[in-house]
Protein backbone atom coordinates (compact mmCIF):
# COMPACT_ATOMS: atom_id res chain seq x y z
CA UNK A 1 0.00 0.00 0.00
CA UNK A 2 1.37 3.43 -0.85
CA UNK A 3 2.53 5.67 2.02
CA UNK A 4 1.95 8.84 0.02
CA UNK A 5 -0.48 11.48 1.31
CA UNK A 6 -2.77 13.66 -0.78
CA UNK A 7 -0.76 16.66 -2.00
CA UNK A 8 -3.50 19.01 -0.80
CA UNK A 9 -3.31 17.94 2.87
CA UNK A 10 -1.29 20.98 3.99
CA UNK A 11 -3.51 23.30 1.99
CA UNK A 12 -6.63 21.89 3.63
CA UNK A 13 -5.03 22.34 7.02
CA UNK A 14 -4.26 25.97 6.20
CA UNK A 15 -7.94 26.64 5.45
CA UNK A 16 -9.14 25.31 8.80
CA UNK A 17 -10.21 28.04 11.25
CA UNK A 18 -7.66 28.45 14.07
CA UNK A 19 -8.72 28.12 17.73
CA UNK A 20 -10.09 31.40 19.02
CA UNK A 21 -7.53 31.62 21.85
CA UNK A 22 -4.54 31.66 19.49
CA UNK A 23 -3.30 35.18 18.75
CA UNK A 24 -1.92 36.44 15.41
CA UNK A 25 1.72 35.83 16.41
CA UNK A 26 1.13 32.18 17.25
CA UNK A 27 -0.94 31.70 14.10
CA UNK A 28 1.84 33.15 11.95
CA UNK A 29 4.21 30.37 13.06
CA UNK A 30 2.06 27.86 11.19
CA UNK A 31 2.30 29.77 7.92
CA UNK A 32 6.07 30.12 8.37
CA UNK A 33 6.30 26.33 8.50
CA UNK A 34 4.14 26.06 5.40
CA UNK A 35 6.59 28.34 3.58
CA UNK A 36 9.56 26.25 4.73
CA UNK A 37 7.71 23.12 3.61
CA UNK A 38 7.30 24.56 0.11
CA UNK A 39 10.95 25.64 -0.20
CA UNK A 40 12.31 22.35 1.16
CA UNK A 41 10.35 20.35 -1.43
CA UNK A 42 11.26 22.65 -4.32
CA UNK A 43 15.07 22.73 -4.18
CA UNK A 44 17.23 20.07 -5.85
CA UNK A 45 18.64 17.66 -3.27
CA UNK A 46 22.32 18.80 -3.34
CA UNK A 47 21.29 22.44 -3.00
CA UNK A 48 18.77 21.70 -0.27
CA UNK A 49 21.27 19.82 1.89
CA UNK A 50 24.06 22.28 1.18
CA UNK A 51 21.89 25.22 2.18
CA UNK A 52 20.70 23.38 5.29
CA UNK A 53 24.25 22.72 6.47
CA UNK A 54 25.20 26.35 5.83
CA UNK A 55 22.14 27.58 7.75
CA UNK A 56 22.99 25.24 10.65
CA UNK A 57 26.49 26.70 10.92
CA UNK A 58 25.07 30.22 10.81
CA UNK A 59 22.64 29.32 13.60
CA UNK A 60 25.52 27.98 15.68
CA UNK A 61 27.34 31.32 15.40
CA UNK A 62 24.28 33.22 16.65
CA UNK A 63 23.29 30.81 19.45
CA UNK A 64 26.52 30.63 21.44
CA UNK A 65 24.82 29.91 24.74
CA UNK A 66 22.94 26.98 23.23
CA UNK A 67 26.10 25.78 21.50
CA UNK A 68 27.87 25.67 24.89
CA UNK A 69 25.09 23.39 26.16
CA UNK A 70 25.51 21.09 23.15
CA UNK A 71 29.28 21.09 23.69
CA UNK A 72 28.81 20.22 27.37
CA UNK A 73 26.50 17.32 26.51
CA UNK A 74 28.91 15.99 23.89
CA UNK A 75 31.85 16.49 26.23
CA UNK A 76 30.12 14.20 28.69
CA UNK A 77 29.62 11.62 25.93
CA UNK A 78 33.16 11.73 24.50
CA UNK A 79 35.38 12.85 27.37
CA UNK A 80 37.04 15.39 25.07
CA UNK A 81 38.46 18.60 26.61
CA UNK A 82 36.43 21.80 26.13
CA UNK A 83 39.00 23.29 23.73
CA UNK A 84 39.26 20.20 21.52
CA UNK A 85 38.83 20.86 17.77
CA UNK A 86 37.19 17.44 17.58
CA UNK A 87 34.57 18.53 20.13
CA UNK A 88 33.85 21.66 18.10
CA UNK A 89 33.46 19.54 14.96
CA UNK A 90 30.96 17.33 16.79
CA UNK A 91 28.95 20.38 17.83
CA UNK A 92 28.85 21.56 14.21
CA UNK A 93 27.78 18.05 13.21
CA UNK A 94 24.95 18.07 15.77
CA UNK A 95 23.62 21.35 14.38
CA UNK A 96 23.85 19.99 10.83
CA UNK A 97 22.14 16.74 11.86
CA UNK A 98 19.29 18.69 13.41
CA UNK A 99 19.02 20.80 10.27
CA UNK A 100 18.84 17.66 8.13
CA UNK A 101 16.09 16.31 10.35
CA UNK A 102 13.92 19.34 9.67
CA UNK A 103 14.76 19.43 5.98
CA UNK A 104 13.83 15.79 5.58
CA UNK A 105 10.69 16.21 7.70
CA UNK A 106 9.34 18.62 5.11
CA UNK A 107 11.03 17.25 1.99
CA UNK A 108 10.14 13.57 2.22
CA UNK A 109 6.70 13.56 3.83
CA UNK A 110 5.04 12.67 0.52
CA UNK A 111 7.45 9.98 -0.60
CA UNK A 112 6.23 6.43 -1.09
CA UNK A 113 7.41 3.19 0.46
CA UNK A 114 10.04 2.42 -2.19
CA UNK A 115 11.89 5.67 -1.44
CA UNK A 116 12.56 4.71 2.18
CA UNK A 117 13.25 1.08 1.38
CA UNK A 118 15.98 2.23 -1.00
CA UNK A 119 17.60 4.76 1.33
CA UNK A 120 17.23 3.10 4.75
CA UNK A 121 19.34 0.24 6.10
CA UNK A 122 18.36 -1.53 9.33
CA UNK A 123 21.04 -3.28 11.38
CA UNK A 124 19.85 -5.72 14.03
CA UNK A 125 16.50 -6.36 12.39
CA UNK A 126 16.69 -9.95 13.59
CA UNK A 127 16.36 -8.71 17.19
CA UNK A 128 13.21 -6.80 16.32
CA UNK A 129 11.64 -9.66 14.39
CA UNK A 130 12.41 -12.15 17.17
CA UNK A 131 10.80 -9.82 19.70
CA UNK A 132 7.66 -9.33 17.62
CA UNK A 133 7.41 -13.07 17.00
CA UNK A 134 6.50 -13.47 20.68
CA UNK A 135 3.11 -11.97 19.79
CA UNK A 136 3.03 -9.10 22.30
CA UNK A 137 4.29 -6.28 20.14
CA UNK A 138 7.45 -4.47 21.14
CA UNK A 139 8.62 -1.19 22.68
CA UNK A 140 11.61 0.62 21.20
CA UNK A 141 13.33 3.42 23.14
CA UNK A 142 15.12 5.86 20.84
CA UNK A 143 17.32 8.93 21.33
CA UNK A 144 17.21 12.25 19.48
CA UNK A 145 19.65 10.98 16.87
CA UNK A 146 19.44 11.38 13.11
CA UNK A 147 16.00 11.18 11.53
CA UNK A 148 13.81 8.83 13.54
CA UNK A 149 10.79 9.72 11.38
CA UNK A 150 12.62 8.12 8.44
CA UNK A 151 12.91 4.98 10.55
CA UNK A 152 9.16 5.03 11.16
CA UNK A 153 8.50 5.46 7.45
CA UNK A 154 10.81 2.55 6.64
CA UNK A 155 9.18 0.28 9.20
CA UNK A 156 5.74 1.10 7.79
CA UNK A 157 7.01 0.42 4.27
CA UNK A 158 8.26 -2.98 5.45
CA UNK A 159 4.84 -3.94 6.80
CA UNK A 160 5.26 -3.17 10.51
CA UNK A 161 2.79 -1.01 12.45
CA UNK A 162 4.90 1.80 13.96
CA UNK A 163 3.17 3.75 16.73
CA UNK A 164 4.48 6.81 18.54
CA UNK A 165 3.37 9.94 20.36
CA UNK A 166 3.66 13.62 19.46
CA UNK A 167 3.79 16.62 21.75
CA UNK A 168 0.72 18.83 21.32
CA UNK A 169 2.07 22.10 19.93
CA UNK A 170 0.75 25.60 19.54
CA UNK A 171 -0.57 26.72 17.18
CA UNK A 172 -2.82 23.68 17.07
CA UNK A 173 -2.77 23.65 13.26
CA UNK A 174 1.01 23.23 13.44
CA UNK A 175 0.54 20.15 15.59
CA UNK A 176 -1.91 18.76 13.04
CA UNK A 177 0.53 19.69 10.27
CA UNK A 178 3.23 17.49 11.79
CA UNK A 179 0.79 14.70 12.57
CA UNK A 180 -0.31 14.77 8.92
CA UNK A 181 3.33 14.52 7.86
CA UNK A 182 3.98 11.46 10.01
CA UNK A 183 0.72 9.74 9.26
CA UNK A 184 1.44 10.18 5.54
CA UNK A 185 4.60 8.14 6.14
CA UNK A 186 2.56 5.27 7.57
CA UNK A 187 2.97 5.93 11.29
CA UNK A 188 0.18 5.89 13.88
CA UNK A 189 0.39 9.04 16.01
CA UNK A 190 -1.17 9.67 19.41
CA UNK A 191 -1.07 13.00 21.26
CA UNK A 192 1.14 13.12 24.35
CA UNK A 193 -1.68 13.66 26.84
CA UNK A 194 -2.80 12.15 30.13
CA UNK A 195 -3.71 8.49 29.73
CA UNK A 196 -1.45 7.88 26.73
CA UNK A 197 0.43 5.07 28.49
CA UNK A 198 -2.69 2.92 28.61
CA UNK A 199 -3.28 3.46 24.90
CA UNK A 200 0.32 2.47 24.07
CA UNK A 201 -0.05 -0.66 26.21
CA UNK A 202 -3.13 -1.57 24.17
CA UNK A 203 -1.19 -1.03 20.94
CA UNK A 204 1.60 -3.29 22.20
CA UNK A 205 -0.76 -6.05 23.11
CA UNK A 206 -2.24 -5.78 19.62
CA UNK A 207 1.18 -6.41 18.07
CA UNK A 208 2.31 -2.86 17.27
CA UNK A 209 5.84 -1.51 17.34
CA UNK A 210 5.74 1.35 19.86
CA UNK A 211 8.59 3.86 19.61
CA UNK A 212 9.21 6.24 22.54
CA UNK A 213 11.93 8.88 22.87
CA UNK A 214 14.08 7.98 25.85
CA UNK A 215 16.83 10.57 26.28
CA UNK A 216 15.05 13.78 27.36
CA UNK A 217 12.93 13.99 30.49
CA UNK A 218 10.80 16.99 29.52
CA UNK A 219 8.64 16.90 32.66
CA UNK A 220 11.56 16.30 35.01
CA UNK A 221 9.81 13.54 36.95
CA UNK A 222 11.42 10.49 35.35
CA UNK A 223 13.49 7.90 37.22
CA UNK A 224 17.01 8.91 38.24
CA UNK A 225 19.71 6.88 36.49
CA UNK A 226 23.39 7.02 35.70
CA UNK A 227 23.88 8.30 32.15
CA UNK A 228 27.39 8.63 30.75
CA UNK A 229 28.76 8.40 34.28
CA UNK A 230 26.64 11.11 35.89
CA UNK A 231 23.22 11.12 37.56
CA UNK A 232 20.24 12.51 35.69
CA UNK A 233 16.60 11.68 35.08
CA UNK A 234 15.37 10.03 31.91
CA UNK A 235 11.78 9.42 30.80
CA UNK A 236 10.38 6.16 32.10
CA UNK A 237 7.70 5.82 29.42
CA UNK A 238 9.35 3.02 27.44
CA UNK A 239 10.00 0.96 30.56
CA UNK A 240 6.50 1.58 31.92
CA UNK A 241 4.78 0.49 28.71
CA UNK A 242 6.97 -2.61 28.38
CA UNK A 243 6.32 -3.63 31.98
CA UNK A 244 2.56 -3.14 31.79
CA UNK A 245 2.27 -4.91 28.43
CA UNK A 246 4.94 -7.49 29.31
CA UNK A 247 6.30 -6.75 25.85
CA UNK A 248 9.93 -6.94 24.67
CA UNK A 249 11.93 -3.73 25.16
CA UNK A 250 14.62 -2.77 22.66
CA UNK A 251 16.75 0.31 22.09
CA UNK A 252 17.50 1.74 18.65
CA UNK A 253 19.08 4.80 17.04
CA UNK A 254 19.36 6.31 13.57
CA UNK A 255 22.23 8.10 11.87
CA UNK A 256 22.63 9.64 8.43
CA UNK A 257 24.79 8.22 5.67
CA UNK A 258 25.89 9.25 2.21
CA UNK A 259 24.95 6.77 -0.49
CA UNK A 260 27.55 5.85 -3.15
CA UNK A 261 25.96 8.30 -5.60
CA UNK A 262 26.14 11.18 -3.10
CA UNK A 263 22.50 11.18 -2.03
CA UNK A 264 21.56 11.08 1.65
CA UNK A 265 20.09 8.09 3.43
CA UNK A 266 19.94 6.57 6.90
CA UNK A 267 21.10 3.61 8.98
CA UNK A 268 19.11 2.30 11.93
CA UNK A 269 20.65 0.10 14.63
CA UNK A 270 18.55 -2.10 16.95
CA UNK A 271 20.04 -3.68 20.07
CA UNK A 272 19.19 -7.03 21.61
CA UNK A 273 16.04 -6.99 23.77
CA UNK A 274 16.29 -6.05 27.43
CA UNK A 275 14.77 -8.71 29.71
CA UNK A 276 11.49 -7.39 31.09
CA UNK A 277 10.72 -8.72 34.60
CA UNK A 278 7.19 -9.65 35.67
CA UNK A 279 7.12 -6.72 38.09
CA UNK A 280 5.63 -3.25 38.23
CA UNK A 281 6.06 -0.11 40.25
CA UNK A 282 8.54 2.74 40.39
CA UNK A 283 11.48 0.55 41.33
CA UNK A 284 10.97 -1.77 38.34
CA UNK A 285 10.64 1.21 36.00
CA UNK A 286 13.88 2.69 37.37
CA UNK A 287 15.84 -0.54 36.95
CA UNK A 288 14.57 -1.02 33.41
CA UNK A 289 15.24 2.62 32.48
CA UNK A 290 18.81 2.20 33.70
CA UNK A 291 19.24 -0.67 31.25
CA UNK A 292 17.82 1.54 28.51
CA UNK A 293 20.34 4.23 29.47
CA UNK A 294 23.27 1.82 29.10
CA UNK A 295 22.25 0.89 25.57
CA UNK A 296 21.56 4.51 24.67
CA UNK A 297 25.11 5.32 25.76
CA UNK A 298 26.52 2.81 23.29
CA UNK A 299 24.39 3.99 20.38
CA UNK A 300 24.93 7.71 21.01
CA UNK A 301 28.69 7.30 21.51
CA UNK A 302 28.94 5.52 18.14
CA UNK A 303 27.70 8.65 16.31
CA UNK A 304 27.83 11.60 18.75
CA UNK A 305 27.65 14.14 15.92
CA UNK A 306 24.11 12.90 15.22
CA UNK A 307 22.86 13.50 18.77
CA UNK A 308 20.92 16.75 18.61
CA UNK A 309 19.95 17.49 22.20
CA UNK A 310 20.19 21.24 22.80
CA UNK A 311 19.12 21.38 26.45
CA UNK A 312 21.13 20.42 29.56
CA UNK A 313 20.76 16.79 30.55
CA UNK A 314 22.76 16.95 33.74
CA UNK A 315 22.40 19.30 36.70
CA UNK A 316 25.58 21.22 35.95
CA UNK A 317 26.83 20.49 32.42
CA UNK A 318 30.57 20.93 32.18
CA UNK A 319 31.58 24.22 30.60
CA UNK A 320 28.17 25.87 31.11
CA UNK A 321 27.19 28.56 33.55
Amino acid sequence: MSAESPPSAAARRALEPPPAREGPLIRSVFFLYLAVDLVARSLPEPIAYGFTHWAARVKLRFTRRQARVVAANLQRVTGLPPTSPRLHALVVGAYESYGRYWLETFRYARRGAAFFQERFTLEGREHLDAALAQGRGAVVAIPHCGNYDAAGAYMAAEGYRPVTVAEVLRPRRLYRFFVDHRESLGMVIYPAVRGITAKLVEECRAGSLVAILGDRDLRGDGPQVSFFGAPTTLPGGAASVALRAQAPLLVAAVHSRRLPDGRWGWVGTVTEPIPVPPARGREAVTRLTQEVARRLETLIAAHPEEWHVFTPLWARPEGVG
